[in-house]
């Protein structure tokens, strides 16, 4: 259980966690995370993580490493690995992978790029041995090509009613633009309509979409799948390509930028409010909504 302090800051294990934007971020340090994700997103994860009882995860996108001990902490997973591009993992995750004694459950790899599908597959075979994985977290580049190399490589490996989430797919839409990202990237959104014309023409392959403010939640169906051959390009039909199809790319309108210091937690859009929640258990009847 979370215990909030106040809307920015939290402990769970004696570990202390500051929700940050991006602009405000700091480096972890040994019992202190900055996590960039605001309450209402801390909160969902919590949520989530508790409905899908996830076991097996990877987590794409570590930063500093303040999610994946967030996910250790809710889950106790039997195994969760987590790959970033930095060279090393940061001295917080360190710490608390060797204080908590997870040296083997939590698997940190670093110099990895996401869209490096064959250094992925030599991840999971190591780390899983063929074990179907619970979830995948894609909080990376958040660009659509190495994005989409990531997903075809681990969606596969999910199994059957297994969640894929991939964040910030709303960078191109929001008050402020990431400063990671240029205004001339294609936006992510292009790979979120995949996904949705996947589910309604090959429904046993993406059984579910559900799409929120600042994440993207995939639900695996129940179809076989070849890990090594797998692209969701070919999980719709032609007039879904035809859609994404356009003779030129269309300018993205200039954006007003967040001066420094704004509080991001209370714009009115953008990736720090959420345009909904996970549904909840129905209380009269005890039905949990379809996630």
């Amino acid at each position: 259980m979370l215990a909030w302090r106040d809307d920015e800051s939290f402990e769970i294990g004696a570990i202390e966690y500051a929700c940050r934007p991006t602009g405000r971020r700091f480096r972890s340090e040994p019992g202190h995370f900055c996590l960039l994700k605001a309450r209402g997103e801390v909160e969902q994860y919590e949520q989530l993580l508790h409905h899908l009882e996830s076991k097996r995860i990877v987590e794409v996108g570590t930063y500093d490493g303040a999610s994946a001990a967030l996910f250790a902490e809710i889950t106790q997973p039997e195994k969760l690995v987590t790959i970033d591009r930095r060279s090393t993992p940061s001295e917080a995750l360190t710490h608390f992978i060797a204080t908590r004694g997870l040296g083997k459950t939590v698997s940190a790899y670093c110099g990895v790029d996401q869209a490096n599908a064959r250094r992925l597959r030599e991840i999971l075979d190591a780390e899983f041995d063929g074990e179907p994985i619970d979830l995948v977290v894609d909080d990376a580049s958040h660009l659509v090509e190495p994005t989409r190399a990531t997903f075809n490589c681990l969606f596969p490996r999910l199994r059957a009613g297994g969640a894929y989430v991939i964040e910030d797919w709303s960078w191109a839409h929001t008050a402020t633009v990431g400063p990671w990202l240029t205004t001339d990237e294609t936006p992510l959104t292009v790979f979120v309509f995949e996904l949705v014309m996947a589910c309604a023409h090959l429904p046993k392959v993406v059984s579910n979409v559900n799409v929120f403010g600042n994440i993207v939640l995939i639900t695996r169906g129940a179809a076989d799948l070849d890990p090594a051959g797998f692209d969701v390009s070919n999980c719709y039909g032609a007039r879904g390509g035809a859609l994404l199809a356009r003779p030129e790319p269309i300018p993205m309108p200039s954006r007003r930028r967040a001066q420094p210091g704004a509080d991001l937690h209370h714009a009115t859009s953008g990736p720090w409010v959420m345009a909904a929640r996970i549904p909840r258990p129905d209380a009269a009847s005890g039905a949990r909504a379809l996630i």
